[in-house]
């Protein structure tokens, strides 16, 4: 799961002073809120208060009307961001004109599609009321825990007491923001078959070593991940990198066969060798998530007590982080 903390870049903490009417945001949603990208529910119409700061210029200058639009930068996760039930969030240079006016200039008619504020007289407050976003992020959306998805807003605005209007759309860059942190966003399975040897009673643990590639499992086999964030890696073998028989003795060497396991670039021998591997994020449809397991046989059976079947357990676990100083791109090793 994931829990979601769905802001906009905060407003100034004072009114700016300007020439030119203008405005900044402030909008947050409640940290309750969660988003689970494998839940086929996704997360349907979030309420974000949305707060306006006009601009003021000295003396009796400020900004009385503004209409503004959000848009979605090239290769943002596609949310849907609605305002009094129209859609408010554009793709880059497909705003249909829009902003396209003020309510002074055509009495609201074209206010569908826009958030249009008048902030009344000089001595009305410089904040808006709260503007209702709502907010849907469908089920599957490739969001990157940890990372924000930023918004522009176009905007047009009026000014009055010698403020100057601005009758074209003027660009906030990264004025709007959706913050995902981690808590639990990751799905893992083995896609392959056993890690077979075959028979090898009748090798001689020379005849292995001469070979080792021929004595190595498929790398077809792997481990596949899904995840929204970086995630922990442990492996660990429950006989420590030792094949034995049901009542074998793993401490007895007459009683197992050793063997190597390679995974995420590093041949691994025993329980010690591995530790734990930060690996970057495999993305929610797993495009960075395949990762080759293949095991090396390292002595024959020749020596070795006979018994039908010679087997170990590996354990493989992947736990989620929310965040990595440093994490490995970790797919194909």
């Amino acid at each position: 799961m994931l829990s979601a903390i769905l802001c906009v870049s905060p407003a100034a903490a004072q009114t700016q002073l300007s020439a030119v009417c203008g405005v900044t945001g402030n909008a947050t949603a409640p940290a309750s809120i969660t988003y689970d990208p494998f839940s086929p529910a996704g997360l349907s119409e979030v309420t974000i208060p949305l707060v306006l700061r006009r601009n003021r210029g000295l003396l009796t200058g400020r900004t009385n009307e503004v209409s503004l639009v959000l848009t979605a930068p090239s290769g943002t996760p596609p949310l849907q961001v609605t305002y009094n039930g129209y859609r408010v969030l554009y793709a880059e240079g497909a705003t249909a004109g829009r902003p396209r006016s003020l309510n002074s200039k055509d009495n609201g008619v074209g206010a569908a599609g826009e958030i249009r504020y008048d902030f009344g007289n000089l001595f009305a407050s410089d904040l808006s009321t709260p503007l209702n976003l709502r907010v849907t992020v469908p089920p599957g959306t490739d969001l990157s825990a940890g990372e924000p998805i930023v918004f522009d807003m176009l905007y047009i605005c009026s000014g009055e007491g010698g403020m100057l209007s601005v009758p074209t759309p003027v660009r906030d860059t990264g004025s709007v923001r959706i913050n995902v942190n981690t808590v639990s966003a990751l799905q893992a399975y083995y896609a392959g078959s056993a890690l077979d040897f075959g028979e090898v009673g009748d090798l001689t643990s020379a005849t292995v070593l001469a070979a080792p590639d021929r004595y190595t499992t498929s790398s077809a086999n792997t481990l596949r991940v899904r995840s929204s964030g970086p995630f922990e890696v442990r492996m660990r073998s429950q006989n420590d990198f030792r094949l034995t028989y049901p009542g074998g003795n793993p401490g007895d060497a007459a009683q197992t066969i050793r063997y190597s396991a390679r995974f995420l670039g590093q041949e691994v021998s025993s329980n010690t060798a591995f530790g734990t591997r930060v690996c970057a994020r495999a993305g929610v449809g797993g495009e960075a998530g395949t990762l080759p397991l293949r095991a090396t046989l390292l002595e024959g059976g020749t020596t070795k007590t006979p018994a039908p079947n010679y087997t170990d357990t590996i354990s493989i676990t992947f736990t989620p982080i929310v965040t990595a100083a440093s994490a490995t791109s970790c797919a194909g090793l």
